[in-house]
């Protein structure tokens, strides 16, 4: 059921998330309090679909809460996940309005709905909105590059370890005093399998294997404990490799790492990893179900 609340709206613009890093954290105060106005408050339940793969949409929103998907579905019913929203990201502008993707929600969420053609004469008349919403569809776009990059080139194992990796930064995380940290994932495995181009059943597999190579330490399947994130990032391929090498910054990370290691257990691992790597569906191989 989508609800819409009208009251309390500037109280709520004042926690938004999105003041702090997404859209509304690049405008200046006077002109977020006119895009504020011209906003209302709309929630939405979890696997809410907000516009289908073949209807253009008539709104244009800023999440404030939740998290979104963008959808692509085959002829045979097959789901890729072509992107998550995360709070403060601003849809139904861009490269996810063209025909072919949908938009659901992943968790009930909340954001601040704006009729489409109002938001683009504001748009119009103010350019320092229309420079922030290009830096955003320039930072969407940069993030479907990596995605198809990281689907042709990456392994699994590399590709899980970039999104862990960046969801430490875009889902709840928490630091602890030695360094490490809790991740809170927020999305359904069957969705970041989606995403990744593989199964719900790779993705266990894969996080039982990081977690024997002591990457992460499973708290439960939506809690992991982050030893270090900077490592995680080289294994994902999210740092540049060495100009003179010619092996993908993921995999070098691993040796490296693997070699560091010590005991029966890590040695194990790096025998482990050494073989071939685990099966690999076709994107959008995993169908569309319940969140595990």
């Amino acid at each position: 059921m989508v609800t819409e609340c009208m009251a309390g709206r500037g109280a709520k613009c004042a926690v938004c998330p999105g003041r702090q890093s997404g859209l509304c954290a690049e405008l200046p105060k006077a002109l977020l309090a006119r895009v504020a106005e011209a906003s209302r408050i709309v929630e939405c339940p979890a696997n809410h679909r907000l516009w289908d793969e073949d209807v253009q949409p008539g709104f244009t929103a800023i999440l404030w809460r939740g998290y979104l998907r963008m959808p692509r579905y085959s002829l045979e019913g097959r789901r890729q996940i072509v992107s998550i929203i995360c709070p403060g990201e601003i849809v139904g502008e861009g490269v996810d309005t063209r025909p072919g993707y949908g938009m659901e929600a992943v968790t009930a969420v909340t954001f601040c709905r704006f009729e489409r053609g109002e938001f683009r004469r504001l748009a119009d008349r103010e350019p320092e909105l229309r420079r922030a919403l290009l830096r955003q569809h320039m930072k969407r776009l940069e993030v479907l590059r990596w995605l198809t990059w990281s689907l042709g080139l990456q392994t699994p194992e590399e590709r899980l370890c970039a999104f862990l990796a960046r969801a430490c930064e875009t889902m709840p995380y928490q630091p602890l005093p030695d360094g490490s940290g809790i991740l809170s994932l927020e999305v359904p495995r069957a969705d970041v399998a989606d995403l990744l181009g593989t199964t719900k059943e790779t993705i266990s597999r894969l996080t039982h294997r990081l977690q024997q190579i002591g990457l992460i330490e499973i708290r439960d399947p939506r809690h992991f404990r982050i030893f270090d994130r900077e490592r995680l990032a080289k294994v994902g391929g999210l740092s540049p490799a060495r100009p003179n090498s010619s092996e993908r910054p993921g995999i070098a990370a691993v040796r490296r790492g693997l070699g560091a290691s010590e005991g029966a257990a890590q040695r194990a691992a790096r025998a482990a990893l050494s073989g071939p790597s685990l099966p690999m569906s076709l994107p959008g191989g995993s169908a569309a179900v319940a969140s595990s």
